[in-house]
């Protein structure tokens, strides 16, 4: 009869441990997802339920430095002392991912990186906008906020809110504050 009891009880654990991993992976991330698609923000769909789009990362910088290569190759610019040409567009070396989700979902979009939601603004109106926020309360993730992380990040501009985060940003970008 303890078996028995000690049986459910540990069933009844491992369901409701199954049900909060699938509600913090799963659920927390679509329903943020579907918010930002309500606001017309949209973006490639996570192929990983613990490493959201990062698989889609790889794959797609992958694909970029074959075709980089495939592409010196004919040219016939490669060589031993030099394997790869000096490129000045650094955005599409160093995140391709961003370039190609830029051309499929617009200047603004969205993607899961691990567990956390990333918001991605290339539209420079909307940039301009975000960075004049006169609100001191942005909203920072609770791993920067963390006393764990306090020795690594102390009161940085990362780590902040409110007027220490706005006093760190007057300092490193006066530009955006016009009043003296």
């Amino acid at each position: 009869m303890a078996a028995k009891i000690m049986l459910s009880v540990l069933i009844g654990g491992f369901v409701l441990l199954l049900a909060y991993l699938y509600e913090s992976l799963v659920l927390k991330s679509k329903r943020l997802r579907s918010k930002l698609e309500k606001q017309g923000i949209r973006g490639p769909s996570p192929s990983s339920i613990l490493l959201g789009n990062i698989p889609d990362m790889n794959r797609i910088k992958l694909k970029e430095m074959k075709l980089r290569a495939a592409k010196e190759t004919r040219s016939g610019t490669i060589s031993k002392d030099h394997p790869l040409t000096i490129a000045h567009d650094l955005t599409s070396t160093l995140f391709p991912h961003v370039v190609q989700w830029r051309n499929d979902y617009g200047a603004n979009f969205t993607f899961l990186s691990g567990r956390i939601q990333q918001l991605t603004l290339t539209d420079v109106e909307t940039v301009r906008e975000v960075s004049l926020c006169k609100s001191l309360h942005l909203g920072k993730p609770a791993y920067l906020l963390s006393q764990d992380h306090k020795p690594l990040f102390g009161k940085g501009i990362l780590a902040s809110s409110g007027p220490i985060w706005s006093h760190q940003r007057k300092i490193i970008a006066p530009e955006f504050y016009f009043e003296k």
